[in-house]
């Protein structure tokens, strides 16, 4: 199903957004879904809490190796496993960055490629980012 309309379809315009805002240097943008109760992990494994942390997470890494980096998401799945709650694993594919962090090593077509499982949950009406998990993909 590739989610022509309703919660799939908001869910993965959601996922767009991100990239769209990720490509843009816009740290507010890419974390405007996420909740103030947010978990995530990224692709080190390094795990932080709120919607702050990771404004300023990325903040960080859009001024420093990964600015002007671009982003690819590739929605390969939304499962909806209870009421008010998707799942989302997501295909994502990071060029142009500056330098990498350390233990991150690019394939040799220059593409880091991660996956990143994202949870959202219906709050006030709206579905809001609550978990994140990123890992990257070994090829």
């Amino acid at each position: 199903m590739t989610g022509d309309s309703g919660p799939e379809k908001i869910i993965r315009d959601i996922v767009q957004s991100q990239a769209d805002a990720w490509c843009k240097d816009d740290a507010e943008g890419y974390a405007a879904n996420a909740e103030d109760d947010l978990w995530f992990t990224n692709v080190r494994g390094q795990h932080w809490t709120g919607r702050e942390e990771f404004v300023r997470v990325h903040d960080s890494v859009f001024r420093g190796a990964y600015a002007g980096s671009r982003l690819e998401a590739e929605v390969e799945r939304v499962s909806f496993p209870g009421s008010g709650v998707a799942m989302v694993e997501i295909l994502l594919r990071l060029t142009g960055a500056r330098a990498m962090p350390a233990g991150i090593v690019p394939s040799a077509d220059g593409v880091v490629r991660t996956r990143l499982l994202e949870v959202f949950e219906m709050r006030r009406g709206v579905w809001t980012l609550i978990a994140c998990h990123n890992t990257v993909v070994v090829v």
